[in-house]
């Protein structure tokens, strides 16, 4: 994308509110006349309906679905899940899927919490003609939906644990903190730090757990991990918030900079910690794009043109060489 509608989008993200609560509502956004000169009640909708409404790569994604809307003249509404707690959140994702239903909606954007159980959701949407846009976390069977908007997950996994296995010097022993059991993005990102670790014969594997993407859970499932491994040398964490979780695990244990730690998704706090040196590195998804490319391959959709299968964002690792500059496009 170009670097004035990158800036635009972001100064129309600026004025915006996030559009949904930590209560798990959404609201709609009123963007005006549409693309076509018409009226706003021509415009059509757009619901996209993601994990949940508190992490900050979600509310950044929303942000950026939000800007396209506003852009490209459609009417996009965010939903997500009032709790993930417990394996609830893909059976509040359904609900909501119902609900996009009833409220005919144009089309739906699915980030699914788990890509096998939202499958009979999906097929509710398809069989009320309503098309899906798969964004971030792929569903499982890909017949579901037009195209997929997100990362390689993969690619990232590898290239961040390549990067953190660099730092510690191609030895020492490793734990993954995994994310959702189920979700693809958790999958993909251990698939990608195995293929890493198949390089470096030197870095043992002594543990992985879930911690659910949750920065509470990860500093507990951390805790019990580091009475198990005290002398482990990095921790492979598959967002940042479970890396931000890690990393007070690690402080409390009096560990801070002799135990290295990975995040993927480069928020704020996960910023501000590399640079405080509480974690040593991440990697950028810029969710952002995620979100704004997601309404653009829903227009692409809706308005009958060529839809690409994939609508890739490019990831990026971010250390303390870059920390300043990584969001740069």
């Amino acid at each position: 994308m170009k670097q004035s509608k990158r800036l635009a989008a972001l100064a129309l993200a600026a004025l915006m509110t996030v559009g949904f609560a930590g209560c798990g509502g959404g609201d709609s956004t009123d963007a005006g006349a549409g693309a076509d000169g018409g009226d706003a009640g021509a415009k059509k909708n757009i619901t996209v309906i993601l994990k949940n409404s508190t992490a900050p790569f979600f509310i950044s994604v929303a942000e950026g679905a939000k800007a396209a809307g506003e852009e490209l003249g459609y009417n996009v509404e965010v939903k997500t899940p009032v709790d993930t707690a417990e394996g609830s959140g893909n059976e509040q994702q359904s609900q909501l899927a119902e609900e996009a239903i009833v409220n005919q909606v144009d089309l739906v954007v699915m980030c699914p919490v788990d890509s096998e159980a939202i499958i009979p959701a999906v097929q509710k949407i398809k069989d009320a003609n309503i098309p899906v846009v798969n964004l971030n976390t792929r569903i499982a069977d890909d017949t579901m939906y037009e195209t997929f908007v997100g990362l390689e997950n993969v690619n990232q996994g590898y290239d961040t644990a390549k990067a953190l296995f660099e730092k510690m010097g191609g030895k020492g022993t490793l734990i993954i903190i995994e994310g959702s059991t189920g979700a693809q993005t958790s999958l993909d990102r251990i698939e990608g730090c195995k293929k890493a670790l198949e390089e470096y014969p030197d870095i043992e594997l002594v543990a992985s757990q879930s911690a659910n993407y949750s920065r509470a859970e990860a500093l507990n499932v951390a805790q019990n991990l580091l009475q198990s491994y005290p002398d482990v040398n990095a921790f492979f964490c598959c967002n940042d918030e479970m890396a931000l979780g890690t990393a007070e695990a690690v402080d409390a244990a009096g560990k801070t900079g002799q135990i290295m730690i990975s995040g993927q998704d480069a928020n704020d706090d996960a910023v501000a910690a590399l640079k405080e040196g509480k974690i040593t590195l991440t990697s950028f998804g810029d969710p952002f794009m995620q979100g704004y490319s997601a309404i653009e391959a829903a227009a692409d959709v809706l308005e009958g043109k060529e839809v690409k299968d994939f609508y890739e964002v490019k990831t990026k690792v971010v250390n303390l060489d870059n920390a300043d500059t990584f969001k740069e496009h």
